[in-house]
């Protein structure tokens, strides 16, 4: 082992920020209470970085483009070079480059590191990066040769899961992107004199946050929307909600850290999300912040992709809309909070099945999966 250098069971690297990302938080929470010795390297890219012993939030200047990735990796690369881990998960694609030089650099002939890549999504059909297409096949490229590296492979669903498993070959465990089993600070005794929908997350392209503004702007006046996260999207949101005269009925708080997130949502009376279907990433979703409405206790209303309405008709939660029928969701929108027997089932059933969709339940098949790893 390098001089300098420290000895762990499981290195976690992410280019997000650990203090907003739920999942790498999670698995390292979960790895240090089951006894494993556990370190998570990420990016802060509000420009301030901290440590402790088992979390490293490195200082990054930029929020995004080529600017961020060149900070990213000059800077994370010789921080996880220091831990000699018997197993580096990626937590995304982006840390795939970091996770294989740890590996090739703690790697010896009698102890060889193992690598888990965390494919949350289809990244070869991601709109963000098709969007340019030098940048696409870049990634693509990254993405294909690093497989020979790798030794298993977590991802949300089974879907996924499938498509992974049939293409590359590699042992693939589901881990559903569940929130933390929490009970949420649900405001039962709601008033119905404003009626707020919510959406939670990024504020980014391809996730009908457009959509929602003109789904405000045809509902009737007492109806509003909360936006909880931030992103690059927000003047954009700011600007179209004044063009459509509904600037008073969006609201937006800004990021929120993950403990705080489920008790922001459940101040609102429908989790919604509209998202594009731009391809089969969007399509084979199955996002965090359905299951955070979940366990707000909030009746939802999501796209007919089949992951997110499998869930919604197995539990009976809500509603799955046609996206490009506003006047339709509008519509269903209407009959959820119209109707009390029906709202108060909705809600009910979100909160039964919050116990058993929540991370807790999740968190065996993780610990199992790394135990099998290492």
């Amino acid at each position: 082992m390098p001089i300098g250098s420290s000895s762990i069971d499981v290195l976690i690297i992410v280019s997000s920020d650990p203090r907003y990302d739920a999942r790498s938080t999670k698995y390292l929470r979960s790895l240090l209470s089951s006894g494993f010795k556990a370190k998570l390297v990420g990016a802060a890219s509000d420009g301030t970085g901290d440590r402790t012993e088992e979390l490293v939030r490195v200082p990054i200047s930029s929020r995004g483009g080529k600017a961020f990735f060149m900070q990213f990796y000059q800077k994370v690369v010789p921080e996880a070079m220091k831990v000699s881990a018997k197993l580096v998960i990626a937590g995304d694609l982006f840390s795939l480059p970091p996770a294989i030089i740890n590996k090739q650099r703690h790697s010896h002939r009698g102890r060889p590191v193992r690598l888990v890549y965390d494919s949350k999504e289809l990244y070869e059909a991601l709109p963000s990066l098709k969007v340019k297409r030098t940048s696409f096949l870049f990634w693509n490229l990254v993405e294909k040769s690093s497989l020979r590296y790798v030794d298993g492979v977590f991802t949300v669903n089974q879907s996924i899961a499938d498509i992974l498993e049939a293409k590359w070959h590699l042992p693939t465990t589901v881990l559903r992107n569940v929130p933390n089993k929490q009970t949420a600070r649900r405001y039962i005794q709601k008033s119905f004199d404003k009626i707020f929908l919510t959406f939670s997350g990024g504020l980014q392209a391809g996730r009908g946050l457009i959509d929602l503004l003109k789904l405000i702007s045809i509902l009737p006046a007492k109806y509003e929307i909360r936006f909880v996260g931030d992103g690059s999207m927000r003047e954009d949101l700011l600007q179209r909600a004044s063009e459509l005269r509904i600037q008073e009925r969006i609201h937006f708080t800004g990021r929120v850290r993950q403990e705080e997130v489920i008790n922001e949502l459940s101040k609102a009376h429908i989790g919604i999300y509209l998202m594009e279907n731009t391809g089969l990433c969007h399509y084979l979703s199955l996002p965090n912040k359905l299951f955070q409405f979940i366990s707000a206790g909030l009746p939802v209303i999501v796209p007919h992709f089949p992951e997110m309405e499998r869930i919604v008709k197995e539990y009976d939660i809500g509603a799955a809309v046609d996206t490009t029928d506003l006047d339709g969701v509008a519509k269903t929108v209407l009959e959820i909070t119209a109707d009390p027997e029906s709202y108060s089932r909705f809600s009910k059933n979100s909160e039964n099945a919050s116990e058993v969709l929540n991370w807790q339940a999740e968190e065996t098949k993780f610990v199992e999966a790394i135990a099998r790893l290492i």
